[in-house]
């Protein structure tokens, strides 16, 4: 069994589809306008507060560094696997 589709026309007026593109014109721009403005009040603050960052964080982030008797070793062993090297493993372990 197929389907049958009907495609159906409507004709709006032409003031109507005017009109419509008008809303949607003036939607885009308020819009833009909003983030525009968003913007314009952000910045400064981004600017300021990354300014006093850069001049008062800097202090925090030096004394977290730690000196050379505070250094923490961690140690390991490691192994390099070769390809097929996990199978052979797998093998050897099964009964």
């Amino acid at each position: 069994m197929t389907q049958q589709h009907q495609i159906r026309f409507v004709q709006i007026p032409r003031w109507l589809a005017i009109a419509a593109g008008m809303l949607a014109v003036a939607f885009a721009v308020a819009l833009f306008l909003l983030s525009l403005t968003v913007f314009l009040v952000l910045l400064p603050v981004i600017v300021i507060a990354g300014g006093l960052y850069y001049l008062f964080g800097r202090r925090r982030r030096e004394a977290d560094v730690r000196g050379a008797e505070g250094v923490e070793i961690i140690e390991a062993e490691y192994r390099v696997i070769e390809p097929g090297q996990i199978e052979r493993d797998r093998d050897q372990r099964r009964p």
